[in-house]
């Protein structure tokens, strides 16, 4: 889940060749023409979310990011690119939406494949670690939550659920189905990760058992300081939004503490953390109702990370992402103080 800028190849903007037929015809698709493929930017997300990423340059001198789907993406690329469309129709900016297609939708056939496009953002790589530092990112973080909650509310018909497409595979959809999941696939292959989160689980047993009465919204799914496209400490764009859909109303801010305590775990109290809580409160997203679940989410949200690492067969960071959890499930009451929640 973890994303990064993944330079391309060493060409620079001045290496000019004929670009290769499959671009040409994919963004033939949506009515541009290709002049060039652009390897030397860098682009932000998981590649592991597509068949094929590149950069390209139309005639125009505009720049894109065309994608190659894989043949079970269809539907639910569709339905997410028209919350995208929704949320930049209700007003909300940052979100570098796909293009319709010539022939309707948002995803396009050309050479037996299938493709989507969205406009190229620029902007720096983010200072890692340094960055769970700066406030001014815990605040743009913040603002941009307050303005998709925004957003969402002014589009309800397109952001409220109810597309099976949408809630297909959103973790923010179902946590405690996926914890059930995870928990008897660990207990039949590696029984001692199972043993250790038990207590784990237990811990979550009342949010999982208040998640249907849990005040929902439309959650970006994978939200996290690597997801977002910086320009300075302001955030210029959020991408990768393969798991949007509805979810508990804090979900979001939950995965975003999350990532930045994994870090430095100290870091929660601090800096990015408590300028993105503060935010949070400002904008009406951080609640007397919902903030009792905050700590609970945290750590349910860090399964979903835990089963990313189990299916990448990393165990070095299988290891950290237990430990990880462990310390977050054993102070809780510690992490409440300090956000301001006891």
């Amino acid at each position: 889940m973890h994303d990064s800028f993944r330079p391309g190849a060493a060409a620079g903007p001045s290496a000019v060749s004929a670009p290769p037929p499959w671009a040409v015809e994919a963004l033939n698709a949506f009515g541009l023409g290709c002049a060039r493929l652009r390897p030397d930017l860098p682009l932000a997300a998981s590649p592991e979310r597509c068949a094929l990423r590149a950069a390209v340059e139309d005639h125009c001198g505009a720049l894109w990011v065309l994608e190659r789907l894989f043949p079970g993406q269809l539907a639910r690329r569709e339905a997410v690119a028209r919350v995208q469309r929704a949320l930049v129709g209700a007003g909300l900016a940052g979100v570098p939406a796909w293009l319709p297609a010539c022939a309707g939708g948002h995803v396009a056939a050309a050479g037996g494949r299938h493709w989507q496009v969205a406009p190229f953002v620029a902007g720096a790589p983010l200072p890692r670690p340094a960055y769970v530092e700066d406030a001014a990112r815990g605040t743009a973080l913040a603002r941009f939550l307050g303005a998709l909650r925004a957003a969402a509310q002014a589009a309800p018909g397109a952001c409220s659920g109810g597309d099976p497409a949408l809630e297909q595979a959103a973790p923010a959809a179902d946590l405690p189905a996926f914890a059930r999941e995870l928990r008897a696939t660990v207990g039949r292959t590696r029984p001692a990760l199972g043993a250790a989160l038990d207590p784990i689980l237990a811990a979550l047993a009342p949010l999982f058992a208040a998640w249907a009465d849990l005040p929902q919204a439309l959650a970006h799914g994978d939200l996290h300081p690597l997801n977002v496209i910086w320009r300075g400490q302001e955030v210029a764009a959020v991408v990768d939004w393969e798991f949007t859909g509805q979810g508990p109303d804090l979900y979001d801010a939950a995965n975003l503490l999350g990532c930045v305590g994994s870090e430095d775990p100290s870091a929660l109290g601090r800096g990015l953390c408590a300028a993105l809580l503060a935010g949070l409160r400002e904008h009406g997203v951080l609640r007397a109702d919902n903030a009792p679940w905050l700590h609970p989410l945290l750590v349910a949200v860090r399964l979903a990370w835990l089963s990313e690492w189990l299916r990448k067969d990393d165990r070095e960071m299988l290891d950290m992402e237990l430990a990880y959890l462990r310390l977050l499930a054993r102070n809780r009451e510690g992490l409440e103080r300090a956000w301001g929640l006891a």
